[in-house]
């Protein structure tokens, strides 16, 4: 198409002027969009705004997907349709002065993406060391830190003789290790008893470079999946903000982020005791679990229930499970992983998920879903996603 023409149709439509086959030119024109320089009309960037929110209500009113709703409950589904129409709406590309220009809207698919291995080490000393992208994990011992291909950290040396006599016995200390993920990551690590620990987006864990004779223990804030070595004799525990879980040989989730209104203990296999404190009554809670349940420390009240422990452990397999998950809830989980903020104006609507995602599903996915069951919301700079009132805009 050419410029000229393609500028008089851009103008058309920001002016509200534009016939049903001048809109349906500009679209058929974004359909076999091809990258190449456009003069672009707008004067500045809220013409610019405003000319993508036409085009993206109107290429939704097109080819709106068909959602299966009850009353305050929301499906995740995705079609050809559905992704289609947020891939056009938020890959759009306008050139100003032959040079590429990326505008504001572009924030969903440039800024906004999904998470990956990235993960800070902080050594006793304060030292951070930002680890490698392309691993996926690290393994601790008492001589130095390595990834998981076996290539051992630079300037990492806990000790130099191991903190070994020649005759076995332990004579130093051990060193205390800090592994982070911010929103956006995930790392694993395999402590130097060969527990295995993956480490969710914004999670911390804490932990010495060997364990003692006598104890084993960790403490986390954020989510980890843990894989307990067996040591005879040797419990291991898991200290957070609000509970402790000690546990032998097992497999379990634990989720204790600082913004969730509990802090959950799911068990897939073996068994851990949960403790946690009643504040009114100066007593402690404790409980025994079994594989398949839950443990939900809320406030000073400690209960079991029987779950899905797949839904449970869902990210660790490259899935969100937004099952019986409000929108907050969910957004709350999808921020964490795609590192946005979430602003609500007015009261946040009431609906209820079903379903899952993949965690490599690209942010547009999800937008389109929310436009879709009429979710009004609109991003700002700084990656925020602005949640408008309730359903449909009414707060």
């Amino acid at each position: 198409m050419e410029h000229t023409h393609l500028k008089y149709l851009l103008e058309q439509y920001l002016g509200g002027s534009a016939t049903e086959a001048e809109r349906d030119e500009l679209l058929a024109w974004y359909h076999s969009f091809n990258h190449e320089e456009v003069a672009w009309p707008a004067e500045g960037p809220e013409e610019e705004a405003a000319v993508f929110r036409r085009l993206q209500q109107n290429i939704l009113d097109k080819t709106r997907p068909v959602i299966q709703k009850k009353p305050h409950r929301l499906i995740w589904l995705t079609s050809a349709a559905a992704l289609f129409i947020v891939s056009l709406a938020t890959s759009l590309y306008f050139y100003r002065s032959g040079a590429i220009v990326n505008r504001k809207s572009t924030i969903v698919n440039q800024a906004i993406i999904p998470g990956y291995n990235q993960a800070t080490l902080t050594l006793a000393d304060g030292t951070k060391l930002a680890l490698d992208s392309a691993q996926s994990g690290i393994i601790v011992n008492d001589e130095n830190i390595k990834y998981n291909n076996g290539e051992i950290i630079k300037n990492v040396m806990l000790s130099e003789d191991g903190g070994k006599e020649a005759s076995g016995a332990e004579t130093s200390l051990p060193t205390s290790l800090t592994l982070t993920t911010p929103k956006g990551g995930q790392y694993q690590i395999i402590l130097s008893d060969g527990t295995k620990v993956w480490l969710n987006a914004a999670s911390t864990l804490k932990y010495p470079s060997r364990f003692t004779e006598d104890k084993r223990e960790v403490f986390l804030e954020g989510e980890a999946f843990f894989q307990i070595a067996d040591v005879k004799g040797k419990p291991f525990k898991v200290k957070t903000p609000k509970q402790e879980v000690l546990v032998l040989a097992t497999s379990f989730n634990l989720s204790a982020y600082s913004n969730e209104t509990s802090e959950k203990t799911t068990l897939v296999e073996g068994k851990v005791q949960v403790r946690s404190e009643n504040v009114k009554r100066k007593t402690y809670n404790l409980q025994l679990l079994k594989p398949k349940q839950q443990a939900v420390v809320k406030g000073d009240s400690l209960t079991i229930s029987t779950v899905n422990v797949d839904n449970e452990t869902a990210w660790r397999n490259g899935r969100f499970d937004f099952n019986h998950k409000n929108l907050e809830q969910a957004l709350r989980e999808l921020s964490r992983w795609y590192n946005f903020e979430v602003i609500y104006e007015g009261k946040a609507p009431d609906i209820e998920f079903f379903g899952d995602l993949l965690r490599n599903s690209q942010i547009k996915t999800v937008l389109n879903l929310l436009e879709a069951n009429e979710i009004k919301y609109r991003l700002e700079p700084g990656k925020k996603l602005v949640i408008i009132g309730g359903k449909g805009g009414q707060p």
